[in-house]
């Protein structure tokens, strides 16, 4: 599949660099010729696109760059659509962090209550993306990296014609915090794993083509990591002590130790605000850094290697080699246990003939019914939020593993409709 054309939306965002960088890194294995930038903030959006253009001017064979805030102009015969929009700012986001904290429920943009609020946000958003693309580019594919990723990729399968694959990068995160905290950094590594976006178990790790065990005893997480992400390394590393041959995808350590991730928000404060406290010193490179002959970003949100997962899934696509690489797709017979029809994230073979099912390892045992309880929240949430189905919110939300009741349910989409205001319109 030859891509030539690329749109991101959220191209003002301070990940857009990086992704723009991951693509040029990759330039002479890639067919594109013009990358489109689409965001609502239209000074963000313009110093994206100049530094874009700067980076793209140093690469022999590079693509164009172009910026606009009217979308549908932008999505006018594009072959690709990457979707990294962020629906309410940064200021839903520290509500997503902080209101479950009100009711002992960690506080977090993708998992639990939060996450739920953010895809009352993310997923119209994605459906009315998705409806521009089947009227102006119905053969365009749309890659997802728009949290929370699980919900929002089922609602796109599950309402649309559009092909939709989403993207995560946790995976390459995770086992390079584990590699930097075993000295394994800038190793080969491999790996599969089966179950949801932010729920994966990874299994036949293997490091510079050799079977990867962790350690008996527990290392130490990087330094560089903030303290939200040491405690996930901390608890992940029990997790795989207890599951022998796995390693766990760190969020699900939510899920396993609720309580040390509430007591630590509540002393440290919101994540939201350290990151929006760094985005005046992103965008001040990004102005740097345009006005240069030779410019080089040197910092941007994101791990280092971000954007990477989307270009070598590009490159694949394209023909230049073929990858494996953990995509979420619809499940059909892949990974055991769960419905063929819901999005599930595992390790996929691509190339230019496309995405190719592959069963999945089995998940452990123990870990299956936690797995089946959030497919049914993701599920339920995908459609009542799809559905604009406002009195079966409650239900959706309290399937949620960290949710303990019907009411407790309840009593959080009270609390949102009175926090969030107008940048929710289903409360």
């Amino acid at each position: 599949m030859l891509i030539r054309t690329l749109l991101i939306v959220g191209g003002g965002s301070a990940y857009a660099p990086g992704l723009l960088d991951a693509l040029l890194k990759r330039i002479d294995r890639l067919h594109l010729e013009e990358v489109r930038l689409y965001d609502i903030d239209e000074e963000r959006l313009e110093t994206v696109a100049r530094l874009g253009r700067a980076l793209a001017a140093t690469r022999s064979g590079s693509f164009r760059v172009r910026a606009d805030t009217e979308l549908g102009t932008l999505v006018d015969g594009v072959d690709a659509v990457l979707n990294s929009a962020r629906p309410g700012g940064f200021r839903c986001r520290r509500i997503d962090e902080t209101l479950p904290l009100e009711f002992g429920i960690p506080g977090q943009e993708t998992v639990g209550p939060g996450g739920f609020f953010f895809a009352l946000r993310s997923v119209p958003q994605a459906l009315a993306l998705a409806k521009e693309i089947e009227k102006r580019a119905p053969e365009a594919l749309l890659l997802n990296y728009t949290n929370p990723s699980n919900i929002v990729t089922q609602a796109l399968a599950d309402q649309t014609s559009v092909r939709a694959i989403g993207l995560c990068d946790q995976a390459d995160s995770d086992l390079h915090a584990l590699a930097a905290a075993t000295g394994k950094e800038g190793r080969s590594w491999a790996f599969s794993c089966a179950g949801l976006n932010h729920a994966t178990w990874y299994s036949q790790v293997e490091l510079d083509g050799e079977p990867f065990e962790p350690p008996a005893e527990p290392p130490a997480p990087s330094a560089a990591m903030d303290a939200e992400h040491q405690l996930r390394f901390r608890i992940s590393w029990w997790m795989a002590h207890t599951h022998p041959g796995f390693w766990p995808n760190s969020y699900l350590a939510y899920y396993d130790r609720p309580r040390a991730f509430v007591d630590l928000a509540r002393r440290t404060g919101p994540r939201t605000d350290a990151i929006v406290g760094r985005l005046a010193h992103y965008y001040r490179h990004f102005e740097e850094e345009a006005q240069k002959k030779r410019p080089k970003l040197r910092r941007h949100r994101g791990s280092t290697d971000f954007g990477d997962l989307a270009a070598r899934l590009l490159e694949a696509l394209g023909g230049a080699r073929q990858r494996s690489l953990a995509l979420n797709v619809r499940n059909g017979n892949m990974v055991a246990g769960l419905r063929p029809d819901t999005i599930v994230e595992t390790v996929l073979e691509v190339d230019a003939d496309g995405v190719h099912p592959a069963p999945a390892p089995r998940l452990p045992a123990d870990q299956l019914e936690r797995i089946r309880q959030l497919e049914r929240y993701q599920r339920a949430s995908a459609q009542v939020i799809a559905g604009e189905q406002r009195a079966h919110l409650p239900e959706a939300l309290a399937d949620n593993p960290l949710v303990d009741s019907l009411e407790t349910a309840q009593a959080l989409i009270e609390r949102a409709a009175k926090t969030y205001r107008s940048e929710i319109a289903l409360l």
